[in-house]
């Protein structure tokens, strides 16, 4: 079953942090307000007719698609 997107928003988070690199990875995350869901990531390849939303709260564990920058 392939799935196609109908819907898209924009968000973004920075941190640093003296533990580790992963740590100000989990914190620009949760900054970001994704950071307690399942990221995986896919290419920047939008489909015709997607809209894009306002970001809105995702409920926990759930499993997004992103396309993340580092």
């Amino acid at each position: 079953m392939l799935t196609v997107p109908t819907k898209f928003f924009v968000t973004s988070g920075k941190a640093v942090s003296r533990v580790s690199d992963l740590n100000a990875f989990d914190k620009a995350l949760l900054r970001a307000g994704i950071g307690e869901q399942n990221l995986v990531s896919v290419s920047s390849i939008l489909p015709p007719k997607i809209k894009q939303i306002q970001k809105r709260k995702i409920p926990m564990g759930a499993i997004m698609h992103c396309v993340l920058a580092q």
